[in-house]
């Protein structure tokens, strides 16, 4: 299977925090230099510490949409907070960005039973803006896939499959055996997933090299995944 991606939108610049100090010029530069066609900038909430505040976000309406022949869109990685789906973003701020993806996070949410962390993930669906699910995959964070997976159908919201996840020192938990099982699920849906790097900083854009054989060993079929079609993502966003 020869997959082309096309898109990078799960990527996070200085404005996350965590070390990372890249700048949107210097990631649209390193998009361009791995033939990336569009490169979407999602960081984090304002609850993860050391992010940037809601004025980042506020501001992004005015960002540049092309860089070195790369279009560029911007994001957020809201926080679930809670088993009420809270996020740390205001809906009206969220409607103005390109796109969000929900996902959690420690510190900022604390893992409950199966149904709560599955409850507040459909909870969060709701938000205006939220189209994808942020590494579903993390073990320390269970969910009923089957529940979760159905809700994200009917709320037209994409789950990830996340490529730091499936690094062989990756801090999430059980990322390879729940990543085959969102796989296994949403080719039985017929429901598209997005392939993402989670790169922060520039070194890791447009990486999918765990991702790839896990397409492979489950045969997914490649109309199904978002990267490979920028019609299918633009109709998405």
């Amino acid at each position: 299977m020869k997959i082309h991606v096309l898109a990078d939108i799960h990527t996070h610049c200085i404005a996350s925090g965590h070390g990372t100090q890249d700048t949107i010029t210097v990631m649209a530069r390193e998009a361009a230099g791995r033939s990336l066609r569009v490169l979407g900038l999602s960081d984090h909430g304002p609850a993860t510490p050391g992010a940037a505040d809601s004025s980042y976000f506020r501001n992004l309406r005015l960002a540049e949409r092309e860089r070195f022949g790369v279009s560029l869109l911007y994001g957020a990685e809201l926080n679930i907070l809670n088993e009420n789906g809270d996020v740390d973003l205001e809906d009206s701020l969220i409607s103005s960005l390109d796109y969000a993806f929900i996902s959690i996070h420690p510190p900022t949410f604390h893992a409950g039973t199966v149904d709560y962390n599955t409850n507040a993930c459909i909870q969060a669906m709701k938000h205006p803006g939220v189209r994808f699910l942020g590494h579903p995959d993390d073990g320390r964070f269970p969910v009923d896939y089957e529940r979760l997976l159905s809700a994200a159908r009917d709320n037209h919201v994409y789950p990830e499959i996340n490529n730091m996840s499936l690094m062989p020192d990756a801090y999430r938990t059980d990322g390879r055996r729940n990543s085959m099982r969102i796989l296994s699920l949403c080719k039985k849906m017929r429901l598209p997933v997005l392939l993402s790097s989670d790169s922060h900083g520039k070194d890791h854009i447009g990486d999918m090299k765990y991702i790839l054989p896990l397409l492979m060993e489950c045969d997914f079929p490649q109309q199904l995944i978002i990267n490979s079609d920028l019609a299918l993502l633009y109709r998405i966003l």
